[in-house]
Formats: structure tokens, sequence, C-alpha cells
């Protein structure tokens, strides 16, 4: 089935300049040591990428989505009084509460059809592996918590990652197009820019290099779910797209 909407001209060289006008301006401001500019900033990534988005597809575009990148801009922007517990926390749970956003664009669109049931085991023990991987690291980080309601936060919003990336590829493998891969894409890198933004936040290693290395995945991650929303894309292909 061809797609039922024509595909906006010049769209991805203007995701391409706002992602590099973006780095470029986090990593000069975090140069500058001035950092809640730059978790500022954070939350600005989600803005400017909506902002394209709704340029180009005005009222076609995926409010779902749309509700994820605003909520986790709020986020975003909330780190950066983060050294607050209550700003912290309040943080933590917009977080999980922009990735339900995510869980609901994508869950009815996620299939176990023609999975078979070898796929189907190997799914299944995928997601139990990668929540164990995750449980773990959150565990870690439960010394830096700013007490039981933060670290419940960290281990829902771990949690919501681990359905995410396990929906994002049941919905691709149903799909098996360029949209249903592109949208798979974006969630990795939203899963390793939230690990590498905690290894860069917390001092886990590898310096700024880790800091600098999650800024460029969020960016790139925000810019490749900007290109899924505005780009042509079938009915089947669709996600989820009414707030109620």
């Amino acid at each position: 089935m061809g797609s039922n909407t024509v595909q906006p001209k010049n769209y991805k060289r203007v995701l391409l300049i706002a992602s590099v006008l973006l780095l470029v301006a986090s990593i000069g401001i975090h140069l500058l040591h001035n950092f809640p500019v730059y978790r500022f900033l954070r939350g600005l990534v989600s803005l400017v990428f909506l902002g394209i988005v709704i340029a180009y597809k005005k009222k076609d575009t995926n409010l779902v989505l749309a509700g994820f990148l605003v909520v986790y801009a709020v986020s975003s922007i909330a780190t950066v009084w983060y050294e607050n517990a209550t700003m912290a926390a309040i943080s933590l749970f917009l977080n999980v509460i922009a990735y339900l956003f995510l869980i609901k664009a994508v869950w009815f669109k996620a299939s176990f059809k023609n999975l078979g049931i070898v796929l189907t085991v190997v799914f299944t023990l995928l997601v139990v592996f990668n929540g164990y991987l995750m449980y773990e690291f959150i565990s870690k980080l439960r010394e830096f918590a700013n007490g039981d309601l933060d670290y419940i936060a960290m281990l829902l919003g771990a949690m919501s990652l681990v359905i995410i990336g396990f929906l994002s590829l049941l919905y691709n493998h149903s799909q098996n197009t360029k949209a249903s891969l592109a949208f798979t894409i974006a969630i990795a890198l939203f899963i390793f820019a939230e690990i590498f933004r905690a290894i860069g936040y917390y001092d886990f290693g590898f310096g700024a290099a880790s800091v600098y290395i999650a800024r460029s995945m969020l960016i790139t991650a925000t810019g490749t779910l900007a290109h899924f929303m505005i780009m042509a894309k079938t009915e089947e292909e669709k996600l989820s797209h009414k707030l109620f």
C-alpha cells in the first residue's frame, strides 16, 4: 500500500542544520562550565525539533509523540535545579510520564504476528536480559538518589525504557520499512543517551566524553524521531496519534 501523504521537501536539511547548531551550542556552553544553561538546552532540543515538526505537519502532527517531546522537554528543564530533592523527583517522574507517551504511541502497532516461536523466545529473553541489566545499572545509582522516591522513579523509568525498546523492535519487525526503522533507531538512541547521561552526571567514567556522547545521542535521537514524524507513512506505519 502506498503512502497517503505527500513527502515534505527539504525537511532533512533543516533537521540536520538544527542538530549541528544544537550540538555546537551545547559543547560550547559546557566548555564554559555554564551547567544550568547546558541543562536548559537539553529541554530546548525537544522543543526545537517539535517546532520543526509542527511547521511541516501542522494539524497532522502526531499529538502523542508531540506530548512526549513536550513532557520530555519540561523534565529536562527541571534538571536545572536537579540538586534540589523535590525538583529531582519531579524531573524523574516527568521522565516516566514522557515514556508512557511513547508506549501509548507504539503499543497497538507492536505485533507478534509472523514472529514465530524462535523469534518470540529470543525477543522474550532479550527483554528479560535487558531488564536485568537496566535494573543492575539503576541499583548502582541508589546511593546517589535523593531518597526512595527518586529511586522508585529511576526504576520506573528504566523499566519503561526496556518496554519501549521491546515494543519498537516488534513494530519494526512487523512493518520492516524505513519509517519503522527510523523510529526504532530513535528509541535505541534515547535509551543510550539516558545511560550515558547518568554515567556523565554521576561521574562513573569517561570524563566529559560521556557528557558529550549523551548530548550528541539525545540530539540525534530527537532529530530522528522528528524525521519519523515528518516523513510520509502508510496507515500501517503510523503510530497512535490520539491523546485520549
